[in-house]
């Protein structure tokens, strides 16, 4: 990324002094001798373990289950706070959909969309000197890759809770929610090729495929990826996919199927249309994009992004 310019020196200095923060969860907190000592990815391994978040700004936000669906909290939440709470908290929150306005979980969803991570740089246009000195310090602690654990939660957490807005607002107006030109043809398409889906093409973690598709998710995230693969994005005008999204999408399935990701049994070709089918992003001409993709530049500037995260293979 491009380094900021004409930050002060106080404002890197009270950052650095801060660098990270600790967010306490319904109260929660943890003890700072590994913050007081400089081991910081110790200590974001004690704020994972005690179910706390993070943030890299020096504010304070006190995370409750109750605050947390005020969209005024969730505009901060979902831009400047790592979401490394446990699971326990995450089912808390995720009950309390059920209970929202309609408004409100479109305005969540939205914010979560634009931001799959935070310190993001597409908040840099209207960042101040911190934000600005923060989105760095962020892209410097994922480079690092010892701060793996609270990027990879994180992404998890937001994939989650995403997921059951996307279910809640669809409860909500199944008609609209549904593409009608895409949906039908898409079951059809693979009832007739008999295609499998895409989750089940993924070998398991943990006992779980679901699990598989959040790991990878929580790495794209890490590389910085300019797309969210797992949601459909809006063609241009002219009906073609948005410049660089093709190979956005092949520089993850040709990385993750050569490190094992996938069944041997599926080819290239197959997870390339169950990925079409599952996120509705679709590539014309598969065929000949399949055979020529390699060669694209956006192809390998992505796949070089995952190969600095130093991803192991699946046995």
């Amino acid at each position: 990324m491009e380094r900021p310019k004409n930050i002060g020196f106080t404002t890197k200095y009270l950052s650095n002094r801060n660098y990270l923060k600790e967010l306490s969860v319904d109260g929660k907190r943890t003890g700072r001798f590994y913050f007081y000592i400089g081991f910081y990815d110790k200590y974001v391994s004690q704020i994972i373990r005690n179910g706390n978040c993070i943030s890299l700004l020096t504010h304070e936000i006190g995370i409750t289950s109750d605050n947390f669906w005020n969209t005024n909290y969730f505009e901060d939440l979902s831009r400047f706070v790592f979401w490394t709470f446990n699971k326990s908290f995450l089912l808390t929150i995720t009950e309390k959909i059920d209970l929202l306005k309609l408004s409100v979980l479109k305005r969540c969803r939205e914010l979560l969309s634009e931001n799959p991570a935070p310190y993001g740089e597409q908040l840099q246009n209207d960042a101040d000197e911190e934000l600005q000195w923060c989105i760095l310090k962020s892209h410097n602690l994922k480079k690092s890759g010892q701060f793996e654990n609270m990027y990879a939660l994180d992404g998890q957490n937001r994939s989650a809770i995403l997921s059951a807005l996307d279910n809640k607002i669809a409860s909500h107006s199944p008609t609209q929610t549904l593409a009608p030109e895409n949906l039908p043809s898409t079951v059809q398409e693979i009832q007739a090729n008999n295609t499998p889906i895409f989750l089940e093409m993924l070998r398991p973690m943990h006992g779980e495929a679901e699990d598989t598709l959040q790991f990878i998710k929580s790495k794209l995230s890490e590389a910085d990826f300019e797309f969210n693969l797992f949601e459909s994005i809006p063609k241009l005008a002219n009906g073609k996919n948005p410049y660089g999204l093709n190979g956005c999408i092949a520089a993850m399935i040709e990385f993750f199927y050569q490190h094992n990701y996938f069944k041997p049994e599926h080819t290239l070709e197959e997870i390339f249309k169950a990925y079409q089918f599952y996120s509705g992003n679709r590539i014309g001409k598969l065929k000949v994009f399949i055979s020529e993709f390699r060669n694209d530049n956006n192809f390998r500037k992505y796949s070089a992004r995952l190969k600095e995260l130093k991803i192991s293979r699946l046995p």
